[in-house]
């Protein structure tokens, strides 16, 4: 029996669960860094603008690398309230969305630290109920459907780092050295992390790859 194939990066293949956005919004005209200058000023309009530009793109990571609906919504909550409490600290206003991006994963490594000490007590009731084969496109045909389950199954079987590295490089699609400013490591340690989830996952997943440079 051959095993499953899934073509590499696992972007177009699935979809997030965005947030509803409530009634036609106009989108600012100016930059990231023309926002962020305004909110550090105490302008609230800058700061709504920011978060409505990055809201989705912060929920689909904190899902993807959760697979959990409740936790991710509670990343989502707690990366922009510590973004914009920390928003002097942010000296390149321009980087703001790399920037957002570390804060949400360090605040997904939160989680995977309570979610093992819960385990260790067998506390850890949580369903994973935005697996990535539930987060499928719908069009997709059974046999992705079952490697998706298959690599749902090894993901969750990793350590925090090599899971989210692993994660955000092959299923986000990110660059090596966008790896590695999320997780706030050196593009050694990221290149490590994910060579070591890829060893374990492509034991049992196969896939046809098309990397991202």
């Amino acid at each position: 029996m051959h095993a499953p194939s899934l073509a590499l990066p696992l972007i177009f293949a699935i979809s997030a669960k965005a947030p509803a956005r409530a009634g036609a919004l106009i989108e600012p005209q100016e930059s990231d860094g023309e926002l962020v200058v305004r909110a550090k000023k105490g302008d609230r309009w800058a700061e709504e603008a920011l978060y409505r530009r990055h809201v989705s793109v912060v929920t689909r990571l904190a899902q993807r690398l959760l697979a959990r609906s409740i936790e991710a919504e509670d990343v989502v909550q707690d990366t922009f309230v510590t973004a914009f409490g920390e928003l002097r600290n942010l000296r390149d206003e321009d980087a703001f969305a790399g920037w957002l991006a570390r804060i949400a994963v360090h605040q997904v490594h939160r989680r995977f630290r309570r979610r093992k000490l819960l385990r260790a007590f067998g506390l850890d009731r949580e369903e994973d109920d935005l697996t990535l084969a539930l987060q499928v496109d719908p069009a997709a045909d059974p046999e992705t459907v079952a490697a998706l389950r298959e690599l749902d199954r090894w993901l969750a079987r990793l350590g925090a780092r090599e899971r989210i590295a692993w994660t955000l490089r092959h299923v986000e699609g990110h660059k090596l050295e966008e790896v590695a400013a999320a997780c706030d490591c050196s593009l050694a340690t990221a290149k490590r992390a994910i060579a070591s989830a890829d060893r374990v996952i492509r034991a049992h997943v196969a896939f046809t790859t098309k990397e991202a440079s």
